[in-house]
């Protein structure tokens, strides 16, 4: 009986040991969490006051939210944050403040896909170049222009807003980049345009590029039909998304047929799913 009491007390002594040593770990595990939640949270408030100056601003919220929510959009705003803080300290009007917001959110929503990563406009020889550098994996890299339809007072109709998207894409080409895909996206108030009222919108554009319209190639600063097609070979495609995001609401997009550097199916799926909510 008495080897049997030591062979238990030894064993229940062995237990208290482990026990100890698990409550340690769980301990030390818990203490690390609180550690880096409080460094997130300081790193957070950080940004937040380096960004805005501690001012109200309408980014403020919307920003804080995307950084608690994202370690990744955290590490790029603060790569980034210099040239943020900038555009924040100098866009005060009302549309440019939308045009930032849906810039930001745009790399928030990428970041939600860990097979995405961004450099935040990359300077290319002094050129003029889209906002983004998107790279998938690493096997492919692709350029992404955020673009938005301003809402302006007009004493006459407003073109259908497929037109308006047609033409904000003449005006936009000259920043896509030769030799890799480029995707524009292109944020609007009120309902999206369909598939097929956007189709026939471009197809009407390339068909004046086509006729060598002078008027409308002079408007959009090509030197000729070559020009237009040149420049228009490089967009790979567009994405048309509300400005306020709905939940299951799908991006409008439309692949360029004559495009050079067309998307993979791959990355076209994880990149319209990263708008989606």
């Amino acid at each position: 009986m008495t080897t049997c009491w030591l062979s238990d007390s030894c064993n229940i002594e062995a237990f208290l040991q482990k026990a100890g040593r698990v409550t340690s770990l769980l301990f030390c595990s818990m203490i690390a969490r609180v550690t880096n939640q409080s460094a997130s949270s300081k790193l957070i408030a950080d940004l937040l006051i380096y960004l805005f100056d501690g001012q109200v601003h309408p980014l403020a919220a919307p920003m804080e939210t995307w950084l608690k929510d994202s370690r990744r959009f955290t590490t790029f705003i603060t790569n980034s944050r210099d040239k943020i803080r900038k555009k924040i300290r100098t866009m005060q009007e009302q549309e440019h403040v939308q045009d930032l917001w849906l810039e930001l959110e745009t790399a928030y929503l990428l970041l939600r896909e860990r097979s995405l990563s961004l450099v935040y406009e990359r300077q290319l020889g002094g050129a003029r170049c889209p906002d983004f550098e998107v790279s998938f994996t690493t096997s492919l890299t692709f350029m992404l222009e955020v673009t938005r339809l301003r809402t302006q007072a007009h004493t006459t109709p407003l073109p259908d807003i497929s037109e308006r998207i047609a033409d904000t894409t003449c005006d936009k080409l000259g920043q896509l980049l030769p030799q890799r895909g480029n995707v524009l996206l292109v944020g609007v108030e009120g309902p999206c345009p369909t598939h097929g009222d956007l189709h026939a919108a471009l197809v009407r554009v390339q068909k004046r590029a086509e006729r060598n319209d002078a008027m409308f190639l002079q408007q959009k600063g090509f030197h000729d039909r070559a020009d237009f097609f040149r420049q228009y070979q490089r967009l790979s495609e567009i994405l048309v998304r509300g400005f306020q995001l709905q939940a299951g609401e799908p991006v409008v997009a439309w692949v360029n047929p004559q495009a050079k550097y067309p998307l993979p199916s791959k990355v076209r799926t994880v990149l319209h799913r990263s708008h989606t909510v």
